[in-house]
């Protein structure tokens, strides 16, 4: 039979009271400065996992690229942004594939949705709920063109997106996008 093994008894001790000194001004400058110029860098460094092709507006042949289209010939926008700006939600959550709305944004707006779709499959977070699309306001200010901001509740907090929306081959295209 062994005895029983009984260790020595925790002793606690206060914390330290030590704390880093305080940055001057000229400090914090140069930080800051460094952070920016570092997102800066990265932003134009960043890469996807293909292969990615910059058409210069020389390579475009006019007649076969895209078509900008009248306000007569495109849909009412209001309907058709509820549907995509919580189709956009679901995307940058993680929820859906950024390759369902490819068609109806541009490719730099497509590669920011991607860029949040992708960080928040990394994380693993589900939402709560799905996004709901409260209010959308339209503006056209000029033929083809509309720009729209857009009230959703998302992730328990209520939050806006700003839409550009060009008329490109017979269908709306958006362009810009602003999360707030």
């Amino acid at each position: 039979m062994s005895l029983p093994a009984y260790s020595a008894p925790l002793r606690l001790r206060p914390a330290s009271g030590w704390g880093p000194p305080a940055l001057d001004e000229q400090a914090v400058d140069l930080l800051y400065d460094e952070a920016v110029a570092l997102s800066r860098d990265q932003r134009r460094g960043y890469s996807q996992p293909t292969l990615r092709v910059h058409l210069r507006a020389a390579d475009l042949d006019p007649m076969f690229g895209p078509q900008a289209t009248q306000r007569a010939a495109l849909p009412d926008p209001e309907p058709w942004l509820r549907q995509l700006a919580a189709a956009m939600l679901e995307c940058m959550t993680g929820v859906r594939a950024p390759s369902q709305i490819a068609r109806w944004v541009s490719p730099l707006v497509l590669e920011r949705v991607n860029r949040r779709n992708v960080i928040a499959r990394r994380r693993g977070a589900h939402p709560i709920s799905p996004p709901r699309v409260r209010k959308v306001h339209v503006c056209e200010p000029d033929d083809g063109v509309a720009e729209a901001s857009v009230v959703v509740h998302h992730h328990g907090r209520v939050r806006a997106m700003a839409l550009r929306m060009v008329g490109v081959d017979g269908r709306w295209m958006i362009t810009a996008m602003e999360l707030g």
